[in-house]
């Protein structure tokens, strides 16, 4: 009789423990998650000046995310310049509110907004789909100046793979 209590109490703490997510049994949802660096880039966009970077889409994850910084970005004051994700095949990015499509078509994009600024632009291609950025995967990030003042700018590209926890 005590060896069955002894069982259930240790089949009990065995779920419970796993249950919790402390790694006792394997690994942690964030132990599962895995990054590492494509690229960082830096330059300086003048003032209504469009330029490019062309990246070359790390594999190894379902994602790249490109952490955006710029001299002065969150006073109130700041240059507000953008930066969109388009394939690598975009040659005319056109500077939003101009609709841009086909291989120009935005995939994801960042910067400044009406409400503040986003800091991260996201892409995604996956394992699977080759289709959206070429069997070689590719992609352009376009850096928008603002009219009227020039800016410092960083983007560091890393990817990602794993659950999101």
């Amino acid at each position: 009789m005590k060896a069955r209590s002894i069982v259930r109490l240790a089949a009990a703490a065995l779920i419970t423990t796993s249950g919790c997510g402390c790694a006792l049994i394997g690994p942690s949802c964030i132990a599962q998650q895995q990054r590492g660096t494509v690229a960082t880039l830096q330059g300086q966009v003048v003032a209504g000046q469009i330029i490019s970077h062309l990246v070359r889409y790390e594999t190894r994850g379902s994602q790249n995310d490109a952490q955006i910084a710029w001299d002065g970005q969150s006073p109130a004051a700041a240059p507000r310049i953008r930066f969109y994700a388009t394939t690598a095949a975009c040659s005319d990015f056109q500077a939003p509110p101009v609709v841009n499509t086909g291989a120009c078509a935005v995939l994801a994009s960042a910067g400044w907004t009406a409400i503040g600024f986003a800091s991260t632009l996201i892409v995604t291609h996956g394992r699977g789909n080759p289709e959206v950025l070429g069997s070689t995967p590719e992609y352009k990030i376009w850096v928008v100046g603002e009219a009227e003042r020039n800016a410092y700018y960083a983007i560091t590209i890393t990817w990602f793979f794993g659950p999101d926890c």
